[in-house]
């Protein structure tokens, strides 16, 4: 830490008091001896050689003046250090202002805590992708429900078709049985009709228990397509808002980037500054 200058010295705070007054008002002089000059006021002469007297007083005072003490911006930002291999140094940026981090530094830090890498960022990105992929094809369930009603509606069909059939065969068993036959082949043929009806209204019985199972294996399916369907809608909503994060996250650096090349162009401005007269 430099000695602080004390007295009327080049570098003091009353020399440098006194060097503010000095440009203010003999730069008032310097302006008001070239205003006569150009309207040809009387003792323009006079006034011009005074005003550029002053300033050549004001230089001569200025020339005594200490050197501007450069800073070393290394120490703030590291990336201008000549020996910066892409790391930033351990107390570096923000250091100059009392050993705070940037918004891209606290943005890598938590990424870090997070360990949330580039690999990891893209692997999620591929993973919903494939998500979203696999939940299309989920809509092709529609169609198994689909034909699980058309199979139902044609187990109903042949029921009642059967149904129909065993009727039929009943009403002829009573018929045949109503008639007086003499022989002995006509009972046996009647009671092998009553056999037949007896199997077809079993049959019916198996088709209507087959209907049943049918029936509720279609109620069990279209509950499962609702829940798909409630799956499909969750899954796009994810897709949504992962989407909505990578575009912020995209913003953020774009606006990081944006606000470094401004503290750039300020450092640039900075380096090249030199005293006004």
């Amino acid at each position: 830490m430099s000695k602080e200058i004390t007295g009327f010295k080049p570098g003091s705070k009353s020399w440098k008091n006194f060097m503010a007054k000095m440009y203010g008002i003999g730069g008032a002089i310097v302006i008001i001896g070239a205003l006569f000059k150009l309207q040809h006021y009387p003792g323009s002469s006079i006034m011009l050689i005074v005003g550029l007297g002053t300033e050549a007083l004001i230089f001569t005072f200025s020339a005594f003046e200490p050197l501007h003490e450069e800073p070393d911006w290394s120490k703030v930002y590291p990336e201008l250090a000549e020996d910066y291999d892409g790391e930033p140094a351990e107390g570096g940026r923000g250091g100059g202002s009392g050993g705070g981090v940037s918004s891209t530094q606290e943005l890598d830090l938590m990424l870090e805590q997070a360990k949330i890498g580039p690999d990891l960022i893209e692997s999620l990105g591929k993973g919903m992708n494939n998500l979203a992929d696999t939940a299309k094809n989920m809509n092709n369930l529609g169609d198994v429900a689909g034909a699980t009603n058309d199979f139902v509606d044609n187990v109903k069909d042949a029921s009642t078709r059967v149904g129909e059939l065993s009727e039929s065969y009943h009403h002829a068993a009573e018929s045949l049985t109503g008639l007086s036959v003499s022989n002995e082949d006509g009972a046996t043929y009647a009671e092998n009709l009553k056999k037949v009806t007896d199997n077809l209204s079993a049959l019916n019985n198996v088709y209507e228990l087959q209907l049943k199972n049918s029936e509720d294996q279609a109620e069990v399916s279209n509950q499962m397509f609702e829940n798909i369907q409630e799956l499909i809608t969750n899954l796009n909503n994810s897709v949504e808002d992962t989407r909505r994060y990578k575009d912020n996250i995209s913003e953020l650096s774009n606006n990081l980037e944006s606000l470094n090349t401004v503290y750039g162009n300020m450092l640039s401005a900075m380096n090249f500054q030199k005293p006004q007269s």
